[in-house]
């Protein structure tokens, strides 16, 4: 059969035009080990603030990394182009959906906070709700608009609900 690596991208920044067919590499162990019921329930019940919830969800054991990781393949190995795969969006939809089960836990003190800094992978200047996000091709209002306008599912320009 031959390599199944993807190529290799022609921009070392990894954001270089790279077309190929998904690749996927399917095993359930990440998702038994970090991903249960229990350990969702555990990162909403248990974390008071957003950093330690952010930090949990978020680290090698988290239930973030744990989807990325247990389709494999493109979601997990090649950051760059995950969001090409339909199983991308699906994953991401959950890892919200946990994260409004947890704002909506404290809604008052919940809903207008954030962590962390500006760079993807860590680091960087600390972020703030004054902070714009340029969505670029999602934009479809052409609309930029400040994090504090983004952190509620039903104000701003969402509006919606996990039942």
């Amino acid at each position: 059969m031959g390599d199944t690596s993807p190529p290799k991208n022609s921009r070392s920044d990894g954001y270089g035009y790279n077309p190929r067919c998904i690749k996927r590499d399917i095993s359930g162990y990440l998702v038994q080990r970090d991903a249960t019921t229990a350990k969702i329930a555990a990162l909403i019940t248990g974390s008071k603030s957003i950093g330690p919830f952010q930090d949990t969800m978020q680290s090698g054991t988290g239930v973030h990394s744990a989807g990325h990781f247990t389709v494999s393949g493109d979601p997990g190995s090649d950051f760059y182009t995950s969001p090409g795969d339909p199983y991308f969006w699906l994953h991401h939809s959950q890892i919200d959906r946990t994260w409004y089960i947890w704002q909506t836990q404290d809604f008052a003190n919940r809903q207008q906070v954030i962590a962390g800094g500006t760079s993807m992978m860590g680091g960087g200047r600390a972020q703030s709700l004054e902070d714009v996000i340029d969505l670029e091709v999602l934009n479809v209002d052409g609309k930029s608009y400040k994090i504090k306008e983004l952190v509620s599912t039903v104000a701003g320009p969402f509006c919606y609900v996990y039942e």
